[in-house]
């Protein structure tokens, strides 16, 4: 008994004697390409991959003040709390840790170490906030995954569990680097030794 493929090129064999299939030529005639019956199918060139379209910076907000600059955007996990103990526990002495009024729902928590304090963000739904908190929380997130994490301050606690938790692509601006060019030191003229 023949196997299975043995039996398909028997019938293939026969298929060719009888005229029924055209026999495939060694080589297609014309150059590259495979030849299917009399007409020649050319490969279609695979056109290269393009790579995902980088982040253009956002357009000037009207909400940024003077004196900051597009920084870039990043994906964040964005939470949100209120300032009291309800929130904050023991650490709720209506202070950021940069010692601002922590009652000023203008700011944010991060960890410094990812988004440095005083980083202007802005949050889509919700505007810009200052970088001006920090908490135990945003630290794991950048310590453990090396993921961003945002803790936006809301007045009530009703507010900060309907935000509840969002995956966010966020911008962030900061002030320019300002360098002091170094001091001229000029030595005195020494004599030359001869």
């Amino acid at each position: 008994m023949l196997g299975l493929r043995s039996a398909g090129v028997a019938v293939a064999v026969l298929l060719f004697a009888s005229g029924a299939l055209p026999r495939p030529s060694s080589e297609p005639p014309g150059g590259e390409g495979v030849a299917l019956g009399r007409e020649m199918a050319v490969p279609e060139p695979v056109p290269a991959p393009t790579p995902p379209p980088a982040l253009a910076p956002p357009p000037p907000s009207s909400q940024i003040p003077p004196g900051y600059v597009y920084w870039k955007t990043i994906q964040a996990r964005v939470t949100a709390y209120e300032p009291s103990s309800r929130s904050c526990g023991k650490s709720a002495d209506g202070m950021t840790s940069l010692g601002d009024n922590a009652w000023r729902m203008d700011g944010c928590a991060v960890d410094p170490r990812a988004i440095p304090y005083r980083t202007l963000i802005e949050v889509p739904g919700l505007g810009v906030r200052e970088a001006d908190d920090t908490g135990g929380a945003m630290r794991r997130s950048w310590d453990r995954h090396r993921r961003f994490h945002i803790d936006v301050r809301f007045p009530y606690v009703a507010q900060a569990r309907e935000w509840g938790v969002q995956t966010l692509y966020v911008n962030l601006y900061r002030k320019p680097e300002t360098r002091k060019a170094p001091k001229e030191t000029t030595c005195p003229k020494s004599p030359v030794p001869r």
